[in-house]
């Protein structure tokens, strides 16, 4: 029988290079350029979806599907396999028969929200949050073989986003937003690493990291065990090279994508996807990210480079012609 322990090791490992070589290996890539409306996701509403919208919701599956492939192959040999421990992200449902990879910031709250409603005992849990770890199955919980029957059954689906957009979402959110006391454990780490004579200041009532200084943390490779799941790489949440995924969703089609996925896994004649508006990430993209040294965001090409490739997504993408074309923006100055 095979087992996650026979699985390819496929995995590509995160390197953080030196900011000229960043510089080298992305300075032509600043030529790529897709249309603004990519990174932008709909708003989810009731409208019905069309034969016309699955068949080309077939097509997006196709060719994401081609690239994670094509991704994998070219990286197979440099990649450990995940031990069982670090599949917590991934949530299954025995009687539902399917497995989701829970992406943070990549809409798993209205997507958890929607699996809940599948359950019989679904009304018991309507005003709790969809985030509490007791309403889930989680696979780091049960061992190998039990895992592995699953794996080769279920139906498999992840979403993911553009992912400077999704490190934006997550600093807002969990920095700003009511959740902020989430992260007074790293606003702590944050200020002492780069403001120590600030250290005393920092208050679970207000923010006192800035964009740059979260972004500096993520990219520093001596914090890559403090990083979070709301800000790390697809590659260490779903490994998508060893477990093959039988739908990847992006969130930037959210609408098509989610009537798509519940139709492929038979779920659409009884539940629907919650009303969804996008953050206000979308309004303030451009303002937060022009504050960033340029180094800082090469190094971010860098650290998220595999979550870029695998899924198709142009680096510097929606940065291009700020990276390009603005000679006031911000170079150096903050260098690990």
């Amino acid at each position: 029988m095979k087992v996650i322990s026979q699985l390819p090791r496929v995995l590509h490992t995160v390197t953080v290079q030196p900011p000229e070589r960043v510089t080298e290996m992305y300075q032509e890539r600043l030529s790529v350029e897709l249309p603004l409306e990519f990174y932008f996701p709909l708003q989810i509403s009731a409208v019905a979806p069309t034969e016309d919208m699955f068949r080309k919701a077939e097509e997006r599956q196709k060719e994401r599907k081609e690239q994670l492939e094509k991704y994998c192959l070219e990286h197979f040999e440099q990649n450990p396999q995940p031990t069982r421990q670090q599949l917590g992200q991934l949530l299954f449902d025995d009687e539902n028969k399917y497995i989701y990879c829970a992406v943070p910031k990549s809409a798993s709250t209205p997507m958890k929200r929607t699996l809940l409603n599948l359950r019989n005992d679904s009304e018991k849990f309507a005003n709790w949050n969809p985030h509490t770890p007791r309403l889930w199955k989680h696979m780091s919980e049960y061992n190998i073989s039990e895992n592995s029957k699953r794996l080769q059954t279920y139906f498999k689906f992840l979403f993911v986003r553009e992912p400077l957009h999704r490190l934006l979402s997550g600093y807002e959110d969990k920095f700003f937003g009511k959740n902020r006391l989430y992260t007074n454990g790293f606003r702590q780490l944050i200020v002492k690493a780069y403001r120590p004579e600030d250290v005393e200041d920092v208050s679970t009532a207000t923010n006192n990291v800035t964009f740059a200084e979260f972004l500096r943390f993520i990219v520093t490779s001596s914090n890559y065990l403090t990083r979070d799941d709301h800000w790390r790489q697809y590659e260490h949440l779903c490994f998508p090279c060893t477990l093959k995924f039988d739908f990847i969703g992006h969130f930037e089609t959210l609408a098509d994508d989610v009537a798509y996925v519940l139709k492929k896994a038979g779920f659409n004649q009884r539940v629907t996807f919650p009303p969804f508006r996008s953050s206000r990430v979308l309004s303030n993209f451009m303002t937060y990210y022009s504050q960033v040294p340029r180094e800082i965001i090469l190094r971010l090409g860098e650290a998220f480079r595999n979550d870029f490739e695998m899924f198709g997504y142009p680096f510097p993408g929606p940065l291009k012609n700020l990276l390009a074309n603005n000679t006031n923006f911000p170079v150096g100055g903050m260098g690990s």
